[in-house]
C-alpha cells in the first residue's frame, strides 16, 4: 500500500465539504471552529501494484508479503516502516468518532492523556525521545495486526531507546530537557501497552523513574506548556504506582501543588481531583505505620479515619460540582448470550475526557473506602470506639467500595468499544483490576468471571490488559486476612443512578486502588460546592 497521488490527506468532514482541513487530531480546526462534527482520518485502503520496484514491498507493512518470522530488512526499511507506524500510531491508540471531544473550548485546554500529541510537534528530535516513540508506534501497529515481525523490531528499538535514555539521564547537560522527560514517559508506556507489564511491574519502574526525574527537575520547570502537559499527564502513573508501594508521593506537597500552575495557568476540573487523589497513598502509608505501633495509637487512627473522610468530601465536592454535560448516563446493557453481564446498567458518557474522569474518580473512591475499612477494623481491635461526630452508617454510605467498584465494571463496556481505540483499554485497565481484587475477595464470581473475560477481549485486540495478580495488593505487614474481615450490609447503588446487586460486604484487610480538562469556569460550577 502506497499514497495515492490526489488522495486528500483531510479528514472525511472536510473532504466531503470540499474544504481545507488543517489535519489536527484528534479534531481538525476546521470542524472545532465549524462546528461540524469531525469524521476522523480513517477511510477505505487504496492498494496499487508498482511492479517497477520490488523495494516498495519491502519499505511498507503488508501482512501477506512475508511470512511472520521474517526480520524487517535494512536500515532504510526500518526507517520507511518507522514513518508509516507513527502515523499510523494515532489511529490505532486515540478514541475516534462519537468518542472524541468537538468542543474547541476544551480541545484549547488539552488534557494529560492527549500530551503525546506535543511530539508531532517537536522538531530535532533527541535519539531517545525518537527511538521510545518508534517502539511504541511500530509495537502497537504490530500488535494490531497480528504482524510478530513488527513487535520483534520495536523490541530492538525499545532496547536501543532505553540504552540511549540511560546515556542522558547521566548526562547534566541533557537529563533535565524536556525531549528526555517524554521519552522516560513513551517507554513507560511502551511497557503498559506492549507486554505483560502488570505482571512484570516493569511499567512501575519506569513510572517511578519518570516521577524522580520530575521531582530532581523542579516544580518550576513544569510551568511552559512542553513540560505542564507531560508533568500532568506523569502524575496519574506516579500515583498508581504510590499506590502498588503503600508510599507517599511528593506530589501531594504544597509547592507541586502549586508552583506548576503559577503562570497563569488555571486549574481544570481534572486536575482538582487528581490534586485530591495524591494524598490517598500517604494516607495509606500513614496507617501501614500506626497499625505496627506498639502504643496506643486509637486517637491517631481516628483523625486518620477523619483525614480519609475529608479526602472523599472533597472527590464528592468534585463529581457533584460537575455540570450535566459531563456527568455519566445511565443505559441498559447491551449483553450477548456469552456475556453474564452482573451489573444490569452502563455508564455511558458524552466523550473520552469525561469518562476519564469518573474512572479515576471510582478508583481513587475504591482505594479510600478500603482504607477506612481497615482503619475501622484497627480501631475496634484495638477496643476503641469512635466519637460521636464520626457514624459509622453515615461514613459506610460515604465510603462504599461495592458502589465504587461496581461503577468501575459499569464504565468498561464504553472504554472497550473500538472507537476509543488503545486509550480506551489504558484508562480503565488499572481501576478494572481494582474491581477484580475487590470482588475476588469479597467472593462475587459473577463479577470476576465477567471482568476475566473483558480482558480476555482486550487481548485479542493486541492490547495487553491482563488481571494483577493480588499479590501485588496484599498487605505488607504480612497479617491474617481473615482477623480484619467482619461483613456489613450492602448498601444500593447511590452515586450514580443504576443498579448494584445484593451481596455481602467484607472490610478488606489489603488496601487496593487507586486527570486536566477545562477551566473550570467551562464545565465546573463552583458555586454548587457545599460549604
Amino acid at each position: 500500500m502506497v499514497g495515492v497521488p490526489g488522495k486528500s490527506k483531510g479528514c472525511s468532514t472536510c473532504r466531503r465539504r470540499k474544504k481545507g482541513c488543517d489535519q489536527k487530531r484528534p479534531v481538525c480546526g476546521q470542524c472545532a471552529s465549524s462546528g461540524y462534527v469531525c469524521g476522523g482520518y480513517k477511510r477505505d485502503r487504496t492498494f496499487i501494484l508498482h511492479p517497477a520496484s520490488k523495494a516498495v514491498e519491502k519499505a511498507v507493512f503488508l501482512p501477506y508479503a512475508r511470512s511472520i518470522g521474517t526480520p524487517v530488512l535494512g536500515s532504510l526499511n526500518q526507517c520507511a516502516v518507522q514513518s508509516q507506524c507513527r502515523s499510523l500510531f494515532w489511529d490505532l491508540y486515540m478514541p475516534q468518532g462519537d468518542c472524541v471531544v468537538r468542543d474547541a473550548f476544551l480541545l484549547n485546554c488539552g488534557h494529560p492523556m492527549n500530551w503525546t500529541e506535543l511530539i508531532q510537534k517537536v522538531s530535532k528530535q533527541e535519539r531517545p525521545l525518537e527511538d521510545a516513540f518508534s517502539a511504541l508506534s511500530i509495537s502497537r501497529v504490530g500488535q494490531a495486526n497480528n504482524d510478530i515481525r513488527l513487535v520483534r523490531e520495536s523490541s530492538k528499538v525499545y532496547g536501543r531507546a532505553l540504552k540511549e535514555l540511560q546515556g542522558a539521564l547521566i548526562d547534566p547537560t541533557r537529563m533535565y530537557s524536556d525531549h528526555i522527560l517524554m521519552a522516560c514517559m513513551l517507554l513507560g508506556l511502551y511497557e503498559l501497552f506492549e507486554g505483560p507489564g502488570l505482571h512484570s511491574l516493569n511499567w512501575v519502574a519506569h513510572a517511578q523513574g519518570a516521577a524522580r526525574l520530575i521531582e530532581l527537575r523542579g516544580p518550576e520547570r513544569h510551568q511552559h506548556w512542553d513540560a505542564h502537559h507531560p508533568f500532568l499527564a506523569s502524575r496519574i502513573p506516579t500515583v498508581y504506582a504510590a499506590i502498588l508501594q503503600r508510599k507517599s508521593t511528593y506530589l501531594a506537597t504544597e509547592e507541586w501543588l502549586t508552583i506548576p500552575w503559577a503562570q497563569q495557568r488555571h486549574k481544570t476540573y481534572f486536575d482538582r481531583l487528581v490534586d485530591s487523589v495524591t494524598m490517598i497513598p500517604g494516607l495509606m502509608e500513614k496507617f501501614d505505620i500506626l497499625r505496627e505501633s506498639n502504643s496506643d495509637v486509637g486517637d491517631e487512627l481516628v483523625e486518620l479515619l477523619g483525614e480519609c473522610k475529608t479526602v472523599q468530601v472533597h472527590m464528592d465536592r468534585w463529581r457533584d460540582g460537575t455540570k450535566k454535560g459531563a456527568t455519566p448516563r445511565v443505559q441498559k446493557h447491551d449483553s450477548n448470550d456469552n456475556d453474564d453481564y452482573p451489573f444490569g446498567t452502563d455508564l455511558w458518557f458524552e466523550n473520552h475526557l469525561f469518562v476519564h474522569a469518573r474512572v479515576v474518580y471510582y478508583a481513587a473512591s475504591l482505594v479510600l473506602a478500603e482504607v477506612a475499612d481497615d482503619i475501622i477494623q484497627a480501631i475496634e481491635l484495638r477496643g476503641h470506639k469512635l466519637p460521636p461526630s464520626i457514624k459509622p452508617v453515615t461514613l459506610r454510605d460515604l465510603l462504599n467500595a461495592e458502589r465504587y467498584a461496581a461503577n468501575i465494571c459499569r464504565t468498561v463496556t464504553y472504554c472497550l468499544q473500538p472507537e476509543m481505540g488503545a486509550w480506551g483499554a489504558n484508562i480503565v485497565n488499572f481501576p478494572a483490576n481494582l474491581a477484580y481484587i475487590y470482588f475476588q475477595r469479597i467472593g462475587r464470581t459473577d463479577a470476576t468471571t465477567w471482568l476475566e473475560k473483558m480482558f480476555e477481549t482486550v487481548k485479542q485486540r493486541g492490547v495487553h490488559a491482563e488481571t494483577i495478580p493480588s499479590w501485588l495488593f496484599g498487605d505488607p505487614s504480612g497479617k491474617e486476612e481473615h482477623s480484619y474481615h467482619v461483613k456489613r450490609e450492602s448498601s444500593t447503588e447511590s452515586g450514580e443512578s443504576g443498579d448494584s446487586p445484593g451481596s455481602s460486604q467484607s472490610i478488606s484487610s489489603a488496601v487496593t486502588t487507586f486527570v486536566y480538562e477545562d477551566p473550570s469556569k467551562g464545565y465546573y460550577v463552583a458555586t454548587d460546592d457545599p460549604d
